[in-house]
């Protein structure tokens, strides 16, 4: 059957959290057989050059974007030799959120992959920048977001968090997809989270039994586990991440971004928040399909 992807879509804004984006991408492309498109974004509204009338502002602006461009034409590459992946270099205008949307639609995207440094709030508290979480809320495709170079190549094992929603089942079949394009282990987990509950115990444990069935019937290893909740929180999510850790494998970590009833367009929900802030590994966030679109992979 005919790829309808055309391409990895990889954002930068030449940091180095977008650099390390683009290294972990190279081995998803030779397993997908897809190339890489590596996209930079320019804001219209910069006021770099505000100061600047007339003639001469437009005139450095065109010298800002033809240095921007070359720069990226020189990643692009030295990315596509080292890796024998063909890596294209795309400028946009805008807002980079928009963009990166509208390019992944437009290119056929299998996936979105990008760096995420994490920006301090005035509280302390590290969150996810605006653009790159407009971007995980509203892609039509998986997003993958990485922090840093992983030191392991390739996906040992995948971690994937299941609750009892429908939406949160979406996962397995992604899920199963790169674990057999890295002859990956998944590992699937739940919370008990309702302590002395045997019905929402039962629920799980059958739950789980259906799920590692059809990881099974897929031909991919996997392991179980559910993990009872201690003490009063009502966070599950650094549960999830102690586990993650505990396990020492983990290399991917498998999240919806269903948001909350009643909260504003952004909120990716309370778990899903902390799993993207707190992770070293990357992290694929998937929208259900009832809040995504329809060329989502079934």
């Amino acid at each position: 059957m005919q790829n309808i992807y055309n391409t990895i879509l990889v954002t930068t804004d030449f940091g180095e959290h977008s650099m390390a984006a683009l290294e972990e991408s190279f081995n998803l492309a030779k397993m997908t057989g897809l190339e890489i498109t590596l996209l930079h974004t320019i804001r219209d509204n910069q006021t770099l050059f505000s100061s600047f009338g007339g003639e001469r502002s437009k005139s450095m602006k065109k010298e800002y974007e033809d240095q921007m461009r070359d720069q990226l034409r020189q990643i692009a590459a030295e990315a596509s030799g080292r890796s024998g992946i063909q890596v294209n270099a795309v400028i946009s205008h805008g807002k980079a959120h928009d963009k990166i949307l509208k390019s992944a639609h437009l290119l056929h995207s299998k996936f979105i992959v990008q760096g995420i440094n994490g920006e301090k709030a005035d509280s302390g508290k590290t969150h996810i920048g605006t653009h790159a979480l407009r971007v995980i809320k509203k892609a039509e495709c998986p997003v993958i977001t990485i922090k840093k170079p992983q030191k392991t190549k390739g996906c040992r094992s995948i971690l994937l968090p299941l609750d009892l929603t429908q939406e949160t089942r979406q996962k397995v079949g992604h899920a199963i997809e790169i674990a057999k394009m890295f002859d990956s282990t998944i590992k699937v987990v739940s919370i008990y989270w309702s302590s002395g509950n045997k019905s929402i115990l039962n629920q799980l444990q059958h739950q789980m039994k259906q799920v590692t069935s059809f990881i099974e019937k897929s031909k991919v290893k996997c392991t179980t586990e559910v993990i009872e909740r201690k003490g009063s929180s009502k966070t599950l999510a650094p549960m999830i991440m102690d586990y993650a850790k505990s396990q020492k494998d983990i290399d991917l970590i498998m999240i919806m971004t269903q948001r909350e009833a009643g909260l504003f367009d952004l909120f990716l929900g309370s778990s899903a928040q902390y799993i993207l802030t707190h992770s070293e590994v990357p992290v694929m966030s998937i929208i259900p399909k009832e809040l995504g679109f329809s060329s989502m992979i079934n």
